[in-house]
């Protein structure tokens, strides 16, 4: 299948860049000890060590080597059943990542994602803006990029789960993406994607290059050649609002919003 391809290939063109750039980002800091390369910003990065590193290794070639495996069954049953099991996979990769940053790293997860002090009316400001600013950026990417690849590119149908749920009759499908999409994505992707890896590479490189690397990351992961750039821009709006406020529950809710106004917009519009 050529989406697989494509994107099995990004995915080790990714891998090797971010190598390179480790290694790169390495000889600067031996160069040049007194610059401050991972320090900007209110996200944490200091708190992550070498073995973070390497979990972060295995999770990437976890994620190339069954990338191909991905697919959907034909009938409604089997697609409740894999997004089921979707959502389970998701939730235990959460909750195994947040028992490994505490148990074994012993790290306060509350405190590395800046949940600690909340400050609520700070918090529903940079919700409300991002809101603003990511539905009119998005959308603008996301048709231009449509745009751009309807005549070079023959795979641009919706993603599977789109068409399955546009398509679908059964009520209690439609439930399962909504509770997939509003709630254990935005918890799951944000702990992974803009907790965890973001954190982790932002420590060893840059935020700049954390904030591209790992949203192109968890553009790739959604499997699909035409929303590659406007989830990629998602992704960068999400960290650059986490980096903000110093807060991972801002991209979460984010992820939630954005999420819900999508399936509104299946469920009224054509």
């Amino acid at each position: 299948m050529a989406t697989v391809g494509v994107l099995r290939d990004l995915s080790v063109f990714v891998s090797i860049a971010t190598m390179l750039a480790l290694v790169g980002y390495r000889m600067m800091r031996h160069w040049r000890p007194e610059v401050s390369w991972n320090h900007e910003g209110q996200v944490l990065s200091r708190p992550y060590a070498a073995p973070d590193l390497l979990l972060l290794a295995g999770l990437g070639l976890f994620y190339i080597v069954t990338m191909a495996a991905q697919s959907s069954g034909d009938g409604g049953t089997a697609k409740e059943s894999g997004l089921v099991v979707s959502m389970a996979f998701n939730l235990i990769v959460c909750a195994g990542l947040l028992l490994y940053l505490h148990r074994l790293r012993g790290l306060n997860p509350a405190e590395l994602f800046g949940l600690q002090h909340l400050h609520w009316r700070s918090l529903a400001l940079a919700v409300l803006m991002f809101t603003v600013i990511t539905l009119i950026t998005v959308n603008l990417v996301s048709a231009a990029t449509v745009k751009w690849l309807k005549d070079i590119w023959p795979d641009l149908e919706p993603q599977e789960t789109v068409t399955a749920f546009r398509e679908s009759s059964g009520v209690g499908f439609k439930i399962l993406v909504i509770i997939a999409a509003v709630v254990i994505a935005p918890l799951a992707e944000e702990v992974l994607f803009r907790g965890f890896v973001y954190g982790v590479l932002k420590r060893y490189t840059d935020a700049p290059f954390a904030a591209l690397a790992s949203s192109l990351m968890f553009a790739i992961i959604h499997n699909h050649v035409g929303s590659l750039l406007p989830l990629w821009m998602l992704a960068l709006l999400f960290c650059l609002a986490y980096e903000i406020t110093g807060c991972l529950l801002v991209p979460m809710i984010l992820h939630a919003i954005f999420n819900a106004v999508s399936i509104l917009g299946m469920l009224f519009l054509e």
